[in-house]
């Protein structure tokens, strides 16, 4: 972990840091744009080495506005009083994942709400080239 601090005195994570918090997490808010506007919806994801993928249904708002356009992905800990947690982001590029790595990814990404196969579901890669994160000290 980083002992930068940036200008709220909050730590600043290296990268190796962010990783590790994603990979105890598996529920993300996933920022979109929705008609220009932004939008911010929890999304599933999984981090498998340093890319995480993102189930989404194809038909919903997640799966008709994730795949070729640049998003962000908040994941974080933080407790009530803002006393102790931390944060991660990352923006990239989602990329529509080739069916074969999306059926891969389907025993890992039960959708929401649903039952039986996930016909229905899309899965996307972001690449964690831009990271940052935060760490909050009591």
């Amino acid at each position: 972990m980083g002992s930068a601090r940036d200008s709220n005195g909050l730590v600043v994570l290296d990268r190796d840091a962010c990783l590790q918090m994603l990979a105890t997490r598996h529920v993300a808010s996933v920022a979109i744009t929705d008609g220009a506007l932004p939008l911010v919806l929890p999304a599933m994801y999984l981090l498998k080495g340093d890319e995480i993928y993102v189930a989404a249904d194809r038909n919903g708002i997640l799966g008709r506005r994730l795949p070729d356009n640049i998003v962000s992905l908040c994941v974080h800990d933080i407790d009530d009083s803002f006393a102790s947690g931390w944060n991660v982001t990352v923006t990239s590029q989602a990329r529509l994942v080739d069916g074969a790595t999306a059926r891969c990814l389907d025993r890992l990404f039960p959708l929401w709400g649903r039952s039986g196969e996930n016909d229905g579901q899309l899965v996307v890669r972001l690449d964690t080239e831009r990271i940052a994160g935060r760490l909050i000290l009591g």
